[in-house]
C-alpha cells in the first residue's frame, strides 16, 4: 500500500499544478486585455502618444511573463503574439485607426487563444 501513496501523490501534485497554471495563465491574460481594450479607447480618442505608452505598458508586462510563459506553453503560440504586439507598435507610431484596432482585436483573440489552451476542458485533455 505504501508505494501507492508515493505515485498517487506525484499525480496528485501534477494535476494540481496543471490547475493552477490554468488559472495563472488565464488571469494574466484577461488582465492584458483589459489592458489592450484600454489602450484601443486611447486610440479611437486620438490620443496616439497616451495609446502609444499604454501599449508599450501592456507589452513590458507580458514581457515580464515569457520566461515562465515558455516552460509551460507552445512556442508558436507565444510568437504570434510577439509578431502581434510588434505589429501594434508598427500601426501605432503609424496613427493609422482602423490597421490599430484590427492588431489590437487581433492580439486579444491570441491571448484569448493562450489561455484557452491552458484551461480544463475535454478538447485539450482529448
Amino acid at each position: 500500500m505504501k508505494a501507492f501513496y508515493i505515485p498517487a501523490g506525484l499525480l496528485a501534485l501534477i494535476l494540481a499544478f496543471s490547475l493552477w497554471t490554468g488559472h495563472y495563465v488565464r488571469q494574466r491574460t484577461n488582465h492584458w486585455i483589459a489592458l489592450l481594450e484600454h489602450t484601443d479607447t486611447a486610440a479611437m480618442e486620438e490620443n496616439w502618444s497616451e495609446a502609444e505608452a499604454r501599449l508599450r505598458t501592456v507589452y513590458d508586462d507580458w514581457d515580464s511573463s515569457q520566461r515562465f510563459f515558455h516552460t509551460i506553453m507552445n512556442h508558436s503560440d507565444l510568437d504570434e503574439a510577439e509578431s502581434l504586439f510588434a505589429g501594434a507598435r508598427a500601426v501605432c507610431s503609424q496613427k493609422d485607426d482602423a490597421d490599430f484596432h484590427l492588431m489590437l482585436a487581433q492580439l486579444k483573440e491570441q491571448m484569448h487563444l493562450l489561455a484557452e489552451t491552458q484551461s480544463v476542458s475535454i478538447k485539450n485533455i482529448l
